[in-house]
């Protein structure tokens, strides 16, 4: 499924920006989807879940933020805990 391909593709990215952070703990990530894609929100944070059960961002909170236009979905944010 495409959404399973674009999710592993993101979640390299967080990984890569994880590591560049000295691998501090991520709270949230942002995706844009666009409100003109084919995708549904509900379908897309299943596939989502079900990608990072069981692995260390198992509790990291997606956001969704709907756009006009534009890819159908893409990365825009990786949000960080606190260091305390």
């Amino acid at each position: 499924m495409h959404e399973t391909g674009l999710i592993k593709n993101m979640l390299e990215a967080v990984r890569r920006v994880q590591e560049d952070h000295a691998g501090r703990r991520i709270e949230a990530i942002t995706v844009e989807m666009s409100a003109f894609g084919g995708w549904d929100e509900g379908h897309f944070r299943e596939h989502f879940q079900e990608a990072v059960g069981g692995t260390p961002w198992q509790d990291v909170r997606l956001e969704i933020k709907k756009v006009m236009t534009g890819p159908e979905a893409r990365l825009v944010s990786v949000t960080f805990k606190d260091k305390n």
